[in-house]
């Protein structure tokens, strides 16, 4: 089934929104991580692309970025970040 071009914008926004509030923890500084409090489907849909690690449940929020995952955003975020009043420098790593 082909995805509508609003689910993948809504795919696509996520995964910037995911990777703008992911965060490191000290025992594991090469994990990035994000809270789940996004659109449940886009969250599958990021899983299903290879975007994100697929959760064990639903009930554990904490989502995992893969790599491919972070360099999909910071490529969204060149793309869509100045239209939208950002800088690189802005949104850090």
């Amino acid at each position: 089934m082909e995805r509508s071009q609003r689910e993948r914008l809504t795919e696509e926004l996520t995964l910037v929104l995911l990777y703008l509030t992911s965060f490191t923890e000290k025992q594991c500084p090469n994990v990035r991580m994000a809270w789940k409090t996004h659109d449940w489907t886009a969250l599958d849909d990021l899983a299903k692309d290879g975007f994100m690690v697929p959760p064990h449940n639903r009930k554990n929020y904490t989502r995992y970025l893969t790599d491919e995952g972070v360099e999909k955003a910071k490529e969204l975020l060149e793309q869509i970040g100045p239209s939208l009043g950002f800088k690189k420098e802005d949104w850090g790593d």
